[in-house]
């Protein structure tokens, strides 16, 4: 996904100023994304990330979560509400949020100024989750960018670099 690595590049940057080293879950899109009737893209999210810390923001977190199940811990970012119990999402995965790895341990972070249906979302996997801290961003909105999530996520990587 090269256009992807140039797109996010600012923030690779972020994360190995923070000390940690990225790549990207390469994937074989099929048709135009999301693609609501395929789980494909889950199986190939989950041949890449075990073992490791997984980042997805937005669509990108869904994929984590329902396609990262053996990750040593997620770090879910304004979590799309696409699963079958979002009875207000008229676009969805027949499939549910709690298909997902309860075990995993997990960081779900959510935009104050996002609204209610992206709370409801991030209330409903941080629920899930056995192991779960959970950040409602400062006014953010639904932005990876934003200073304050950007400050939210390096200090979960701060609390989860090695301790040496």
């Amino acid at each position: 996904m090269p256009s992807a690595e140039r797109r996010f590049r600012p923030f690779t940057e972020f994360v190995h100023a923070a000390g940690w080293e990225t790549e990207f879950v390469q994937l074989d899109w099929i048709g135009t994304q999301p693609n609501f009737e395929s789980h494909s893209l889950f199986g190939q999210v989950n041949a890449q990330t075990a073992g490791k810390l997984v980042m997805g923001f937005s669509l990108g977190a869904v994929y984590a979560h329902l396609g990262a199940p053996r990750a040593r811990h997620l770090i879910l970012g304004s979590i799309s509400p696409f699963f079958l119990e979002d009875d207000d999402e008229p676009q969805r995965w027949m499939i549910s949020y709690k298909d997902g790895n309860a075990d995993t341990p997990a960081h779900v972070l959510v935009g104050a100024k996002e609204d209610g249906q992206m709370h409801r979302r991030a209330t409903a996997v941080r629920e899930f989750y056995r192991r779960c801290m959970y950040t409602v961003v400062p006014d953010a909105e639904h932005e990876l960018w934003h200073p304050n999530y950007l400050q939210a996520i390096k200090a979960v990587l701060d609390r989860l670099a090695p301790q040496g």
